[in-house]
C-alpha cells in the first residue's frame, strides 16, 4: 500500500484525468475498467487529514 498527499486541486485533476482515461477504454479492457473504477471510488472517498501543525482554533 502506498500513501500520497494531494492538495484539493491535485485530487480534483486526478479524478478528472482518471475519468477521461476510463472513457477511452472499451469492453475489451474489462480488467482495466474495473481497476480504474476502483481508483476513482477511492479518490472520491478521500478525506483530508487533520492539521498536523498542532495549532488549536
Amino acid at each position: 500500500m502506498n500513501t500520497i498527499h494531494l492538495t484539493d486541486e491535485e485530487l480534483q485533476i486526478a479524478q478528472h484525468g482518471m475519468t477521461a482515461y476510463l472513457r477511452s477504454f472499451g469492453h475489451d479492457e474489462a480488467d482495466t475498467v474495473v481497476l480504474v473504477r476502483a481508483v476513482l471510488a477511492r479518490l472520491a472517498a478521500a478525506q483530508p487529514e487533520p492539521d498536523a501543525s498542532g495549532e488549536v482554533g
